[in-house]
């Protein structure tokens, strides 16, 4: 090894300025933009830029006069950017809790199909950990993925779907895609479809993400098409045209939980059996996980492979 590189001293740690400066041109797109959000003058953010590139030993922007775009290195670096500058913001806001009321905050998210599976189990952990400032947000799965990757959100429970190298998972179920079907239909009566037996029925799905692929993806695989297919926002429009017998849902099964009408069945689609993994996620630890963040994640993924909502006597605190 030549011994310039065994001489080479570590980098710089870039400040927490430079940082939140890299943070808000990359979400604004521009410097103009940036620096009436940090209160700050241009040309000293443009300085902060250029001392965070010099640290870091190359370019995290393309400029010009009309744009400003992020280099594959700034592509790159983002989230952990992220992920510093949220955990910052959220050790200040703990130390100060901690200082006033000795009290800890895990903020959770989920898709919105989940929460049920969740709120229960968070209300009995809450019992044994009264102040813990427990905060709970549902979102969309990008969205989800994205804030536990960047820090926003300590735990998540939400779809498997191309999660990032630095989250970590648990499974927790399956959720089966179902058909929900007119209860005069004549294919209620079934105990289970295949999805050929859709063909040529009008049928209605959620427009939203992977979930909304892997369905159409699947039709035109077996032949049933999407010509009669309807895509809504939300499950209300879709139970609707169902309850009025106009149209047949298509629908993950969780999405089905707590919805329960003399006007329709739930019947399980096989040939073939189309899921998606619902699982935990929290950022992977690497020594720097909050204890509180630790043991609620630990108590989860103990408790909630059961799918069963748990009672304040059935469930088993850690």
């Amino acid at each position: 090894m030549p011994e310039a590189e065994l001489t080479r001293k570590p980098l710089p740690t870039p400040s927490l300025r430079q940082l939140s400066c890299f943070k808000e041109v990359a979400t604004h797109r521009s410097f103009s933009r940036a620096a009436q959000a940090l209160s700050m003058s241009q040309p000293a953010l443009s300085s902060a830029i250029r001392e965070l590139e010099t640290l870091l030993g190359t370019a995290l922007f393309d400029r010009s006069t009309h744009h400003v775009r992020l280099t594959s290195a700034g592509e790159a670096v983002r989230p952990q950017v992220e992920w510093m500058i949220n955990n910052f913001v959220q050790g200040v806001q703990d130390l100060q809790q901690l200082l006033k009321y000795q009290a800890d905050t895990v903020r959770i998210s989920c898709i919105p199909s989940t929460t049920h599976l969740l709120a229960p189990w968070l209300a009995i952990w809450q019992q044994s950990h009264p102040m813990v400032d427990l905060q709970l947000h549902d979102m969309r799965n990008d969205d989800l993925l994205s804030s536990v990757a960047n820090g926003s959100s300590d735990i998540g429970l939400g779809l498997e779907f191309t999660v990032p190298p630095s989250v970590e998972t648990q499974f927790v179920t399956e959720d089966e895609v179902m058909a929900v079907i007119p209860a005069k239909h004549r294919l209620a009566q079934k105990a289970d479809l295949r999805w050929s037996d859709l063909s040529d029925e009008p049928l209605v799905v959620l427009s939203r993400g992977s979930t909304y692929e892997m369905i159409v993806s699947v039709l035109e695989q077996q032949g049933v098409g999407t010509s009669h297919t309807e895509t809504l926002s939300y499950t209300e429009s879709l139970y609707a045209l169902v309850q009025s017998g106009l149209r047949i849902g298509l629908l993950s099964r969780l999405y089905t939980q707590g919805h329960h009408n003399d006007d329709w069945v739930t019947v399980p689609l096989k040939g073939p059996l189309l899921s998606r993994r619902i699982c935990l996620m929290t950022r992977a630890a690497n020594g720097s996980r909050r204890a509180i963040v630790q043991e609620c994640w630990d108590y989860l993924c103990q408790n909630m492979g059961n799918e069963s909502p748990p009672t304040k006597r059935t469930a088993k605190a850690v």
